[in-house]
């Protein structure tokens, strides 16, 4: 799993990549990050989705932390190409100076 700055997703983004936030249902807010699908960790961790394995996979979540977590799930699935975006929504929102 690659780990993708804030900084660098504009152009990440071009490449089209399927960008999950896997927060669980009572945090999501689809307002959060435009077009992403949300599929909560638990369902990553069952294997309860259809997410495709010839696209980039961004996962979201509010600190980075489930998203990583997601990561590792989807990885030993068989995924290769699997971003965890550092710092998560929360580093989005706030960018370091």
């Amino acid at each position: 799993m690659r780990t993708l700055k804030p900084e660098l997703l504009p152009s990440f983004l071009q490449e089209n990549p399927v960008v999950v936030d896997v927060r669980p249902p009572e945090q999501y807010n689809p307002d959060d990050f435009a077009g992403a699908l949300h599929l909560p960790l638990t369902d990553i961790q069952h294997g309860n989705h259809s997410l495709p394995k010839d696209r980039p996979i961004l996962l979201i979540c509010e600190r980075g932390v489930m998203s990583e977590l997601a990561g590792l799930y989807l990885e030993a699935a068989g995924y290769a190409q699997v971003y965890n975006l550092e710092g998560g929504l929360r580093k989005l929102r706030k960018p370091s100076p």
